[in-house]
């Protein structure tokens, strides 16, 4: 599926697509010096050389679009850049968390997430998306870490109970849902 975003540039309309990149044969010494070269501090360590123009170091932000698109392409993966407006509708801010619309409704009005209403219609800033995602992944990772398996239990008692909790909470929401 191809997705298109016009945007204005100096009195110029500017068609960005979505595009899936597919690896191919990378110079090795493109991958190392992307791998070696520095990740923080104050500059991005990524010059771009174009032909009749001095060096350009790139901003960090890019370097590290390319430093990552390179890594995936040199283990065979795929790539796929995906341009993304600023402002999120609720249904943008779904697709981005992997829920659905109305969960993302929830996450609005309980404070959750900032929004601004712009008419009628929420709006979330992209920063504050991902920054819930980021958090929402972080306790979900030291939820794990924290939980423990005693020695000796089966795996598959602890499946079993996990799967008999599964089903309570969602009883336990349909019926608070049914009130």
């Amino acid at each position: 599926m191809t997705v298109s975003y016009t945007k204005e540039t100096k009195g110029m309309t500017v068609l960005t697509q979505e595009k899936t990149y597919m690896p191919t044969d990378l110079d090795d010494d493109l991958v190392a010096a992307l791998r070696t070269s520095p990740a923080g501090g104050g500059g991005a360590g990524v010059l771009l050389g174009v032909p009749g123009r001095s060096l350009i170091e790139l901003p960090a932000a890019l370097a590290s679009m390319l430093r990552q698109a390179v890594e995936a392409m040199s283990e065979g993966l795929a790539v796929t850049l995906r341009p993304q407006t600023r402002q999120l509708t609720t249904s943008q801010v779904a697709d981005l968390l992997g829920v659905t619309r109305p969960t993302v409704v929830k996450l609005l009005e309980s404070g959750k997430i900032p929004f601004m209403k712009v008419g009628t219609h929420r709006r979330v800033d992209l920063s504050d998306a991902l920054r819930y995602r980021d958090s929402r992944r972080e306790a979900q990772y030291q939820f794990i870490a924290d939980t423990t398996v005693e020695d000796g239990q089966p795996l598959q008692q602890i499946a079993d109970d996990m799967t008999a909790v599964r089903a309570k909470l969602a009883q336990q929401r349909r019926q608070g849902s049914n009130a």
